[in-house]
């Protein structure tokens, strides 16, 4: 029997769902590791990596790019067609999305920390 993958996201701002091609990236806080050698032995640094979701949102005739460059202290729930979900709190939108001709926009959010739901 085969298990399914995830293969789609909905994502929900304060409760809206935003149009979006199936696929989104979610990346949970972590830390970045840089190897370091010293002495004949290997050790590591960290730092810190804030999250970041992005996804491609389908610029329809009910999504204005100005709205979604001012989305701040949002909550963003992420779901996957397997059932995972998280929630990002605080969240708000990186940089300017374009309104392009193609009729999609990328965009890009982040918050303090990602939890599962």
């Amino acid at each position: 029997m085969s298990e399914l993958i995830t293969g789609k996201v909905k994502i929900r701002i304060d409760g809206q769902t935003l149009p979006t091609e199936n696929q989104a990236t979610l990346l949970p806080q972590g830390v970045n590791r840089q190897d370091v050698r010293h002495g004949g032995k290997t050790y590591h640094s960290e730092e810190e990596t804030s999250p970041e979701l992005t996804c491609r949102v389908l610029l329809t005739k009910d999504v204005d790019v100005m709205d979604i460059n001012e989305i701040t202290n949002a909550t963003i729930f992420f779901e996957s067609n397997t059932g995972r979900q998280y929630v990002m709190r605080n969240a708000f939108s990186k940089g300017a999305v374009p309104h392009e001709g193609s009729g999609v926009a990328e965009a890009k959010f982040s918050c303090d920390n990602v939890e599962r739901v």
